[in-house]
């Protein structure tokens, strides 16, 4: 009997401490389209106007802004960079001596077939994750502070797109985006 006072009283205070995290004044709730994400109060969120889509931004203290898009799909592929080609170094050499320079997104590499294979020179990793039932690409730079970190969810059950990202976020920004990122769900 004592046993079981004590496992109600722990699950009692279980559940208290959850409910008080839920209401927390240092986060808000927003929703976007069909989604809803919790947020740091200390954010700004500012709405904008786009052309087809919905647009908004986080804006965090140190002006670092997160972009946030939601309408046709068309909205997440015209984000992503087309990282360097690399090219062998006779290549290189020919482009140098019949540009007078070697163009910035070109590199030259020893193993270059296997380098354009494996996006060696892109500044990001991409990789599927499944947050709240939902299928999602999260992009994350290969060295903080320099590329994107963001969450892409191709087709939301309406039928659009919805994207977050930032660009050349220090840890401490980009963990908070990764958490603003886990809180995604339908509403």
């Amino acid at each position: 009997m004592r046993c079981a006072c004590i496992y109600f009283l722990i699950l009692l205070a279980g559940e208290s401490c959850d409910s008080q995290k839920k209401e927390s004044p240092a986060e808000k709730s927003i929703t976007v389209g069909s989604l809803t994400m919790t947020v740091p109060f200390s954010l700004e969120y500012t709405k904008a106007s786009g052309l087809d889509s919905y647009v908004a931004y986080l804006i965090a203290n140190k002006k670092d802004t997160f972009h946030i898009e939601y309408g046709g799909q068309k909205i997440i592929y015209d984000l992503f960079p087309h990282p360097p080609m690399a090219v062998s170094e006779n290549d290189g050499e020919s482009m140098r001596k019949n540009l007078g320079k070697l163009p910035e997104d070109v590199v030259v590499s020893k193993y270059y077939k296997n380098d354009n294979l494996q996006n060696i020179f892109d500044k990001n990793f991409y990789t599927y994750d499944t947050i709240n039932s939902i299928v999602v690409k999260v992009v994350q730079p290969k060295r903080t502070g320099t590329g994107m970190t963001g969450c892409y969810i191709p087709e939301l059950k309406d039928g659009n797109s919805f994207c977050i990202y930032a660009e050349n976020l220090d840890s401490a920004t980009q963990s908070m985006g990764f958490r603003i990122f886990r809180s995604i769900k339908y509403k």
